[in-house]
């Protein structure tokens, strides 16, 4: 199954190794990249389909709109039966972390940097949740 990869992320450098990533785990899925919340939020307002799996990596600390105010609003117009977030990080706060996995749509708190091993626990969230 193809799913929709939305990456959050103002930092190049890791979006470019975070996409490389997904690709050589074989993570099904159309790619899309942001450098800030708004232009993610923006751009899933007029894309989201009930039908499509949407994957969103998204980092906390960026500009315009950050993380946090990104999950505010996502919130409102996500559902949780076709949307997952894994928050990636540098910040591993213990506090963020729990405020963060209360939500139903945030699946796990990754702190960078993301590793093998840490794609392809994703790659097996993504499968439980939404199969092959």
């Amino acid at each position: 199954m193809k799913h929709q990869l939305i990456l959050v992320e103002d930092d190049p450098i890791f979006t470019y190794l975070l996409e490389k990533a997904i690709k050589s785990s074989n993570i099904k899925g159309e790619v899309s990249s942001f450098q800030d919340g708004l232009a993610a939020i923006t751009n899933f307002k007029k894309v989201y389909n009930k039908h499509e799996n949407y994957i969103i990596f998204l980092d906390l600390n960026m500009p315009v709109m950050n993380g946090w105010q990104f999950m505010e609003t996502f919130s409102s117009i996500a559902d949780p039966t076709n949307c997952i977030v894994f928050i990636v990080t540098s910040s591993n706060n213990p506090r963020d972390i729990d405020i963060l996995l209360e939500n139903p749509l945030v699946y796990d708190f990754i702190t960078k940097p993301v590793t093998d091993v840490i794609i392809s626990n994703i790659k097996e969230m993504i499968t439980t949740k939404f199969g092959a």
